[in-house]
């Protein structure tokens, strides 16, 4: 009997300590069982007016045309550099000088050439009618010779006929008449060399003048190129040679100085293929730079170039933004900007915080906070995204209360003992 009340003690003993036990756990669980949500800031919907912002990265260029690479076609010693950077210029302003001795002494030498081609044919004008009208004169001469003659012979064949003359006489009467017409002949061919030798010396002499004439064009362009000046308005940004050195053109031309035309300015933005199918030409974009952090710049996009370009596997679009003078002041060429683009507006929409709205299993949702503080999941249908608030168009109604930032509880399986977890959202 006495055993029999030992081992009943014993398992009463135990069933206390393994209800006790059971009951320690059970109440520490409830104790230290964390909610499923902690909303650590909330946000009300509300009607706002909500700009679709698409935010890129831009570099300031000059417009084309404003910016002038000068170069030197002639070959030589810079013999004065007339400006500095910085300087301001105008349009045909002399900026550079190249030695011009060796072209000026061929133009010297073409003008000689000139003058005596000039002389030579002054003198074929004078001359050479002069010889003409001698011939023809002598010509003249000749013909009356021959008339005369030709009478001559005529008599003296009829006298021949009748037996007054003799024969010697009649035979020397011919002789005289066709040297008569051997003469006649031999000016006449005369008169017509004469005549083609002017002509032809003529035009020689004025093709040679005309020569010598393009030759002293061609040197005078030659000249020009020795005097370097800013075909444009601007100012002086960069200098790349100095009176001393020496230039020597070949396929390139040698650049000497850039003028540039400060306020003709662009902006190149760099537009992300998954942003570019909502830009547009004449969106407005407002733009930064880091120089001048809180201006905000105002403009609208003037074009978008059709060629794609890839940098680090990523493919971009350029956009093309026009610079407006009196902002032009301000930015240089070169700076970074930091641009927004304006894609949509939309006024007087239901709206909610940007961290409001969650993206879980391909859904929007929101968590809507209830009366007595309890968390609903609710989805949501959105609309256009701006900067800092997000359109809602189905899910919420104006005043509802939703976490923007909360802490999901994620509790262990029943039976399986750790720590509690959580996921901020």
């Amino acid at each position: 009997m006495p055993d029999f009340i030992k081992r009943h003690k014993k398992l009463t003993i135990l069933a206390v300590v393994v209800i006790a036990a059971v009951i320690a756990v059970f109440a520490y669980n409830s104790l230290t069982k964390k909610p499923p949500y902690e909303i650590l800031e909330t946000a009300k919907t509300s009607y706002s007016d909500l700009e679709n912002i698409v935010v890129e990265t831009g570099i300031i260029k000059p417009q084309v045309g404003a910016l002038i690479k000068i170069g030197a076609r002639a070959t030589g010693e810079i013999m004065q550099m007339l400006v500095r950077v910085g300087d301001t210029v105008k349009k045909n302003q002399l900026i550079a000088k190249i030695d011009d001795r060796d072209v000026n002494k061929d133009i010297a030498e073409l003008h000689i050439s000139l003058s005596k081609a000039m002389s030579n044919l002054n003198k074929t004008i004078v001359t050479h009618p002069q010889k003409i009208r001698e011939a023809e004169q002598d010509l003249i001469s000749k013909k009356a010779k021959l008339k005369i003659t030709a009478l001559e012979l005529q008599r003296k064949e009829t006298l021949l006929q009748k037996g007054y003359l003799a024969q010697n006489d009649f035979d020397k009467a011919a002789a005289d008449y066709a040297q008569a017409e051997a003469d006649v002949n031999k000016n006449e061919e005369t008169v017509s060399r004469l005549r083609n030798e002017l002509l032809n010396d003529r035009k020689m002499q004025e093709a040679d003048i005309a020569v010598i004439k393009s030759s002293i064009e061609k040197n005078q362009i030659k000249l020009s190129y020795t005097n370097i000046v800013s075909p444009i308005d601007g100012v002086v940004s960069e200098i790349q040679g100095q009176a001393g050195e020496t230039v020597v053109t070949g396929l390139q031309v040698a650049n000497l100085v850039t003028v540039m035309i400060p306020d003709k300015l662009e902006m190149w933005v760099y537009v992300d293929e998954s942003d570019i199918g909502g830009i547009k030409k004449d969106l407005d974009c407002l733009y930064t730079v880091d120089t001048y952090p809180d201006k905000v710049y105002k403009s609208v996009i003037n074009r978008i170039d059709p060629q794609p370009f890839v940098k680090d596997n990523i493919v971009y679009y350029k956009a093309i933004v026009n610079i407006p003078p009196e902002d032009a002041k301000t930015v240089r060429p070169e700076m970074t900007t930091h641009v927004r683009i304006i894609t949509q507006k939309k006024s007087r929409v239901l709206t909610v915080p940007n961290a409001a709205v969650k993206y879980e299993s391909g859904k929007h949702t929101a968590y809507k906070i209830l009366p007595g503080g309890k968390v609903e999941k609710t989805a949501v249908t959105t609309g256009i995204k701006g900067e800092d608030k997000t359109e809602i168009t189905e899910g919420l109604a104006e005043g509802d209360e939703v976490a923007v930032k909360l802490v999901i509880n994620i509790h262990p399986p029943a039976g399986k003992t750790g720590d509690h977890g959580g996921k901020h959202k």
